[in-house]
């Protein structure tokens, strides 16, 4: 059994997503990409096609194939406070959260695209990435699990 922070099925119930949330801002390109590769080393991820990594100030994310390849780099990296701000009472900075306070955010994110009706022309621009990824067709109505044993 492998413990992720969170795991997100599509609608047809089959994981889609994991997601690991760190509470460490500034990491270099590096960590994040050895982050990852041990976590896949030590078999704490399970097979998924979209792994999203989850820091104060940015959202690594990997895509089908590199899901496999532990050395790949995400294919996307995206500004959290792009995604998260809308969700931060009184101007909060991220980087002031705790880990707990980033995964409630992400939370409240992700319930937010998995049940909205979202079109890849009317989103800002800071969302065209969850279409381009393929990540929004293969959660969208789907359901999240914290802390899932998988």
């Amino acid at each position: 059994m492998r413990n992720v922070d969170i795991a997100v099925t599509g609608a047809d119930g089959t994981l889609q997503l994991v997601l690991e949330i760190k509470n460490v801002p500034g990491a270099t390109a590096e960590w994040v990409i050895l982050m990852r590769r041990n976590l896949l080393a030590h078999s704490f991820l399970p097979p998924a096609p979209f792994f999203l990594l989850v820091l104060p100030d940015f959202l690594y994310l990997w895509t089908g194939s590199s899901t496999l390849d532990g050395l790949a780099k995400p294919d996307y990296k995206i500004e959290t406070s792009e995604m998260l701000a809308p969700y931060l009472k009184y101007n909060q900075s991220l980087i002031e959260l705790s880990r707990y306070g980033l995964e409630m955010l992400t939370v409240s994110w992700l319930e937010d695209i998995l049940h909205a009706d979202l079109r890849r022309d009317s989103v800002d621009g800071n969302l065209r990435w969850i279409f381009d990824s393929g990540l929004y067709r293969a959660i969208t109505n789907g359901s999240l699990e914290l802390e899932a044993m998988t």
